[in-house]
């Protein structure tokens, strides 16, 4: 039709593969952060395996998992909004005269969420760079695989841009809306009960 404005077909194609780029991108850093967004961290006298992962609910678990030395015991709280959960596991205390400060700290849920948040600042800044570095491997991994069949080193870039946006937001809605007075509302449950760490 006279007048009208059509894209020209390689355009059409440069937007395609740009959609295509960023959704492999943002896929990429999810699974990188799945898989190996996983670590230990000292908090005090003790030590936390800390977690994150893709959720269809906003949950934070809490573990202690230390044989012969804390009782052992799992809970679950809702404690944001979003598609990010976490979990936080006490793997070891940090020599023998540190046990009864680990004790008093795992004694409720409500005790370990506030200790890990007056005392793990240098600990949980450690697992959010981690987080950062594993959203733009598994972004750039994402855009690497459109870059990889021809289609212009660039998508690399725009597979990390496109992980950094939503890993980002993801994580800002979750710490915007982080409810700590939700772990008043539960008890640690039995050894027995705790969930593999997934």
């Amino acid at each position: 039709m006279e007048g009208s404005a059509i894209a020209p077909p390689h355009q059409v194609a440069q937007v395609r593969w740009l959609i295509a780029a960023m959704l492999l991108g943002a896929a990429g850093s999810l699974v990188a952060i799945s898989a190996f967004g996983s670590a230990p961290y000292r908090v005090g006298p003790i030590v936390m395996e800390m977690k994150m992962r893709p959720s269809t609910s906003g949950t934070t678990e809490l573990a202690v998992n230390v044989a012969g030395r804390l009782t052992p015991g799992f809970t679950e709280a809702n404690t944001h909004t979003g598609f990010l959960s976490f979990r936080g596991t006490v793997i070891s205390v940090v020599g023998e005269p540190s046990l009864p400060d680990a004790l008093l700290a795992t004694k409720d849920p409500s005790s370990l969420a506030t200790f890990i948040e007056e005392e793990g600042g240098t600990a949980i800044r450690k697992f959010i760079l981690r987080i950062g570095l594993l959203t733009l491997a598994g972004g750039a991994a994402g855009g690497m695989a459109i870059a990889a069949i021809g289609m212009r080193a660039r998508r690399i870039f725009q597979g990390m841009v496109a992980g950094v946006i939503l890993v980002g937001a993801l994580g800002a809605v979750a710490y915007q809306t982080y409810d700590i007075e939700e772990f008043k509302k539960v008890q640690f449950r039995p050894a027995g009960s705790i969930v593999p760490g997934g």
